[in-house]
């Protein structure tokens, strides 16, 4: 019985000691016990009617909703103006088909009169099969 009650003494005393010394440690500060920052030119200024930091955050990004908003309303006022309509490009002159037996482009006008004849409907099979 005695190593039983020794044991439970120790025990005892363990957690005595395991709350006491949680008790005293130093709590942790996370930085705040630093001085505040000597601000100077513009930041002074800006501090002076923004102290922390939460709220010089939160007046940057009001400013930049302000101009959004400001933008929008100025672009719905003045609306989109109106398309103004661009004279049709005028066509050059088509020469008439040469006569080197060459292609045309498919796109050009050219083409309609190139496959109006047989041998040039043959050529251009011929062409598609090469």
């Amino acid at each position: 019985m005695t190593f039983a009650i020794l044991g439970r003494t120790a025990l005892i005393a363990t957690r005595r000691r395991a709350t006491v010394a949680t008790a005293q440690q130093a709590k942790r500060r996370m930085g705040s016990a630093a001085a505040a920052p000597e601000w100077t030119g513009i930041d002074k200024v800006v501090r002076g009617y923004f102290p922390q930091d939460d709220q010089l955050a939160a007046a940057i990004l009001g400013g930049y909703f302000g101009l959004f908003v400001l933008y929008k309303i100025k672009s719905a006022i003045s609306g989109t103006p109106e398309p103004v309509e661009e004279a049709a490009p005028v066509v050059a002159a088509v020469a008439a088909p040469s006569s080197t037996g060459a292609i045309p482009d498919v796109d050009s006008e050219e083409f309609g009169a190139f496959l109006d004849s047989e041998e040039n409907v043959a050529k251009l099979m011929e062409s598609f099969e090469k």
